[in-house]
């Protein structure tokens, strides 16, 4: 297809390391809470960044400032070069893509995405198509003229995803994609996402969801408190948190009591948002559960179950949350 207007327009931009999207130092605050508090990233050509945190860590905030949405207290944002909070066509080379999914109901899959196109400004001569493509792209042809009212919540979130690229964006951001969607309609999404990074785009994606994170994204930054605390490949960043080292997972029968915490957190163990669950790590060479459950018994905990296992991404957030108690 020849209509890329945004692209051809700030591709001559790019820095020869292929970033798009730079923020740096990004600062925002809703009156007196401070919501970003120094941010710095980019968002690279041909790559998916995961964007993680807990509720209120400030995810959206920074997303809507990515795309122009809302204007920064202090450090910027550029779109290969741009402001896209002050230059129009800095926005329409970046698309967001809320959680709530906004389609038209009582129009087909193919009348809603000819009208997305129009709005994004496709040429009416390509329109027609733009979509063709785009429906192909994503396994959606075969629903083409199906009703977006009688579309599972997965198929509506496709279209919601393919409406927002119709204009060949750069830049993709992505507020939890596949939120509430059934395994299939994920892997489908999954699908049409290492598309349109094999074709170029810098995706983002904010999720909760730490297996996809995982599986999905060459990078993922970690947010807490409007900070960025951690950053860097899933497996690296697994590295560098654990080594060699292994979880342990505590789960307790009983409340720990203030004594019993103060114990656990001297053999190294760190709550959660779970009172019953805590934390910890041990080496290869010392994975004595019997001694670790012995120990603990003996001091008068009640321990209902041990567990041992290769750290993830998810272990990770959950160092991080425990840091924040």
């Amino acid at each position: 297809m020849s209509h890329e207007p945004s692209a051809q327009l700030f591709m001559s931009n790019l820095n020869a390391d292929r970033s798009i999207v730079h923020v740096r130092d990004a600062r925002f605050s809703f009156g007196s809470r401070k919501v970003l508090q120094g941010i710095s990233l980019e968002l690279r050509a041909g790559e998916i960044y995961g964007l993680l945190g807990p509720n209120g860590a400030g995810k959206t905030t920074l997303m809507k400032a990515m795309c122009g949405r809302l204007e920064l207290d202090a450090g910027e944002i550029r779109i290969a070069g741009e402001d896209p909070y002050a230059n129009a066509s800095a926005r329409q080379a970046i698309s967001y893509v809320p959680q709530d999914i906004a389609i038209f109901p009582y129009l087909t899959v193919s009348e809603n995405l000819e009208v997305f196109g129009a709005l994004a400004g496709v040429p009416r001569k390509l329109i027609k198509e733009t979509v063709k493509s785009i429906l192909d792209e994503a396994l959606l042809t075969d629903r083409a003229q199906q009703l977006c009212q009688t579309l599972s919540g997965g198929y509506q979130r496709r279209v919601n995803i393919c409406a927002s690229i119709l204009s060949k964006p750069l830049a993709l951001v992505l507020d939890e994609p596949t939120v509430g969607i059934d395994i299939d309609a994920r892997e489908s999404i999954h699908g049409l996402l290492h598309v349109l990074r094999d074709n170029g785009a810098a995706i983002l994606i904010a999720t909760h969801d730490l297996d996809q994170a995982q599986y999905l994204c060459d990078r993922v930054g970690l947010m807490r408190n409007g900070q960025l605390v951690a950053e860097g490949t899933p497996k690296d960043l697994i590295l560098k948190q654990f080594g060699n080292d292994r979880e342990i997972v505590v789960i307790l029968g009983a409340p720990a009591g203030v004594t019993g915490e103060v114990f656990l957190k001297s053999q190294g163990f760190k709550p959660t948002q779970a009172p019953m669950t805590w934390l910890g790590r041990i080496s290869q060479e010392h994975l004595d559960v019997q001694s670790i459950s012995s120990r603990l018994t003996e001091f008068g905990l009640s321990v209902k179950e041990i567990r041992i296992r290769a750290p993830d991404l998810g272990s990770i957030f959950m160092e991080i949350l425990a840091t924040e108690r």
